[in-house]
């Protein structure tokens, strides 16, 4: 809870209250500016609204970095409570002292369960800052909780004792670097904001994932035939091709069988296709799991997964492994099985990663296509992990061949970057450009202190506007490898999980390269 937020510490707003504000929230304005301890932040008027339209205010907010979190609720005039109800000079109040607080709270938590964010504790108090105390209401939920008029002028004294006793002592949850930002956001110092990474990062997002003329053309050209190969390099688009492909040809009645090399993209087409389809297919409604949909009339799964499940369902029960071994042999295994295939006959069998596949990879995948078969192939042998894998001579002989010349998933400058690992020359002027836009940079550290670069990186990150979900960190250190980053459960502060695990969702994605 020490993280150093990323704006001054003091009480917000710093010029005052609006000429609007009530008396009573200008005396404990005053107050809390004057008690207020350096590294404390306070603020005045947060407003909150979900979903359903439930509103609330915390009228100051003041939040201790190693404390939590404490709602006010200000109440001028003078306040009574006369046979159990509560008074307000003289007139019934239609809410208890704390509800506003209470449902501040609420609202408070859901906005940081919406963001990912864990905060920390929070609790509420009250003020009648014009009504003398000279003991503590005995009701419950005020007991202790109560700052009177006599208090405020003594407030630097207790002002940290009483936050003490108002936040709850119970809760060991460690909160998420970034919190203190996020309640900064919520208050909102101004508008329109200065765009910040995660924000352009977005917006450029959306703009290059559109489809154009060009990628349109080859969705055509693909339909158009049966034995297709798509050439393409990194970002081209070829996987929005494949997953917009395997839409249509279900909205048309086919029955199609997705196919990639890595268990992670299996995963996210997976997700990417869920619900599409009529009812029928293998299995009925939807399933999604370890690289793997079924819903309606498409199925996904990695290669591997695929081959395994197969072998599964025929009594294979050797332990899954990470080795590479393992999974040559179950492919090599599943490949020279006739019994596995007998019932297959997909209309369309579409692969993704094509320039990965080894031979048993394609006997599966054949197996799998009708007869003649209807088989599209997504490639980038610029990304190909084994020089000595290619495409069946069978395949190149009687495909149509499509390129997809121009990239849209990347920014240019990790765009360039990624060719000049390739062998281009290197587009320097990119680089540049999105090293400016704060796109792209550069770390360097001791081999010892990598892992406390890359929390402190991921920090930045959230800072940045980020969501845990919208990270990844990418190692290229294999799994085997005990020290590598893919094996911790926390990055940063915040969980982490790999590309193919169950609990990925609203996690930072540790991985590795090396698969």
């Amino acid at each position: 809870m020490t993280d150093k937020p990323l704006f001054p510490s003091g009480f917000y707003p710093r010029s005052g209250l609006p000429p609007q504000a009530p008396d009573s929230e200008r005396k404990v304005y005053t107050a809390i500016a004057a008690a207020l301890p350096p590294g404390w932040f306070a603020w005045h008027s947060i407003k909150l609204r979900n979903a359903a339209g439930e509103f609330a205010e915390g009228d100051f907010v003041i939040a201790n970095p190693c404390l939590g979190i404490l709602i006010l609720e200000v109440k001028g005039g003078l306040i009574v409570k006369k046979e159990g109800q509560w008074v307000q000079n003289g007139k019934p109040m239609r809410l208890t002292p704390l509800d506003q607080a209470h449902r501040c709270r609420k609202l408070l938590l859901a906005k940081f369960n919406e963001k990912g964010i864990v905060p920390p504790a929070i609790g509420e108090a009250v003020v009648f800052c014009d009504t003398p105390c000279d003991d503590q209401p005995t009701q419950a939920d005020l007991e202790g909780l109560v700052l009177g008029a006599r208090e405020l002028l003594y407030l630097e004294e207790i002002l940290p004792d009483f936050m003490r006793r108002a936040i709850p002592a119970g809760i060991r949850r460690v909160p998420s670097p970034g919190w203190a930002e996020f309640l900064h956001d919520l208050w909102c110092e101004s508008w329109p904001h200065k765009m910040n990474l995660s924000m352009r990062v977005s917006r450029d997002l959306s703009d290059r994932i559109m489809l154009d003329e060009a990628q349109f053309t080859a969705l055509q050209a693909v339909l158009e035939n049966d034995i297709v190969i798509v050439h393409g390099g990194a970002g081209t688009g070829k996987t929005i091709l494949a997953r917009e492909l395997a839409r249509k040809e279900a909205a048309s009645g086919k029955e199609v069988l997705v196919l990639t090399y890595t268990e992670a993209l299996g995963i996210e087409l997976a997700k990417r296709l869920e619900g599409v389809g009529s009812d029928r297919g293998e299995g009925s409604g939807t399933s999604v799991q370890s690289g793997r949909v079924t819903t309606g009339r498409i199925t996904v799964y990695s290669i591997g997964r695929f081959a395994l499940k197969r072998l599964r369902d025929a009594d294979f029960d050797e332990p899954e492994s990470y080795e590479p071994a393992f999974w040559e042999k179950v492919t090599k295994r599943a490949a020279e099985s006739d019994a596995l295939w007998q019932s297959c006959g997909w209309d369309t069998v579409i692969i993704d990663e094509a320039q990965d596949l080894g031979k048993h990879e394609w006997n599966i995948a054949m197996r799998c296509a009708r007869k003649p078969p209807r088989i599209w192939c997504f490639a980038d042998e610029g990304q190909a992990f084994w020089e000595e894998r290619k495409i069946p001579q069978p395949i190149r002989e009687n495909c149509v061949l499509y390129n997809l010349g121009k990239p849209y998933r990347c920014p240019p400058g990790i765009q360039a970057l990624a060719e000049a690992y390739l062998g281009k020359e290197l587009d320097t002027a990119a680089v540049e450009e999105d090293r400016g836009k704060g796109i792209i940079a550069v770390r360097a550290c001791d081999e010892g202190r990598v892992h406390q670069a890359v929390d402190e990186e991921v920090r930045k990150l959230v800072s940045e506007g980020f969501r845990p979900a919208e990270i990844a960190v990418m190692s290229l250190r294999g799994l085997l490898f005990a020290r590598s980053i893919v094996h911790r459960r926390q990055v940063g502060g915040y969980q982490s999980a790999m590309a193919t695990d169950s609990e990925m969702s609203g996690r930072i994605v540790c991985d590795t390269f090396l698969r």
